[in-house]
């Protein structure tokens, strides 16, 4: 059963709250808890609305096969990257502002021009020839809902989609041309390796991705646009940052994305 007007409300209230808060919520009350994508949507829009953040772009996670059968109908998980926790290597970012800081190495999208609503989806070739240059990056995934993990799908899709921050790497070369789920990655806090890329199995299709997030924005009545990033999925076992100050991900033969959490 769709959720009343109120209950959305209320739901947006206590999240928005929540992002700004110090601690953490244990979860939505059942009464104001989303149980599909449409309530889940809704209702980040009011978190969003209430926070009046800029988006810098836009994530999507459950990107992976795994991930997708998981998720069922309620497909991926998008949400807005904030303009204030955005930055290009080498970036600096505060480390205040984040709950949890999940770290995820990602082959992410600068966009070329915009993709404005129509009344028509767009086609992954319309979708890739707006594209300025595939690049590498890091997705800071946060979340002001404790034990995210175990937390309903539709809830984190309402909480943002558990998205914050975002740092942009170099652009992948010939990147068209080449199958971008094989490239290596390794993971590195303070200077140790704490993960590597996930076997191309449990990577997503990376165009697929992009043309989801695109036409899911545009039916939310949202113009994709020039300069935009869209990040797809992890492409390296996420990490959570704990204490850790410098995050590079090694993209191998493209080059490091550096993020320094300041305090």
């Amino acid at each position: 059963m769709a959720l009343s007007r109120e209950a959305i409300e209320r739901a947006a209230d206590m999240l928005a709250a929540g992002r700004k808060a110090d601690g953490m919520l244990a979860g939505l009350p059942d009464e104001c808890a989303p149980q599909d994508s449409a309530d889940a949507v809704a209702i980040q829009d009011g978190v969003n609305a209430r926070l009046g953040y800029g988006a810098s772009g836009y994530k999507v996670g459950f990107t992976s096969p795994q991930a997708l059968e998981k998720a069922g109908p309620i497909g991926p998980m998008p949400g807005l990257m904030y303009t204030h926790l955005t930055g290009v290597t080498p970036a600096a970012l505060p480390r205040a502002p984040f709950k949890i800081a999940l770290i995820e190495a990602e082959v992410s999208f600068r966009m070329g021009r915009d993709l404005p609503p129509r009344a028509t989806e767009y086609s992954q070739d319309e979708v890739l020839a707006a594209v300025d240059s595939a690049i590498a990056g890091i997705e800071v995934a946060d979340s002001c809902l404790a034990n995210p993990l175990g937390q309903p799908l539709p809830c984190l899709i309402a909480d943002n989609g558990a998205a914050a921050g975002f740092v942009a790497g170099p652009d992948i070369p010939d990147w068209r041309s080449r199958d971008l789920k094989s490239l290596a990655v390794d993971l590195l806090f303070d200077g140790e390796k704490v993960g590597e890329g996930l076997p191309e199995g449990a990577r997503c299709d990376e165009a697929w991705a992009l043309t989801w997030t695109v036409n899911h924005m545009m039916r939310r009545g949202v113009t994709v646009k020039a300069g935009d990033y869209i990040t797809t999925g992890a492409a390296a076992t996420p990490k959570p940052l704990g204490e850790a100050r410098e995050v590079i991900a090694r993209f191998h033969g493209i080059g490091d994305v550096k993020v320094t959490f300041e305090r």
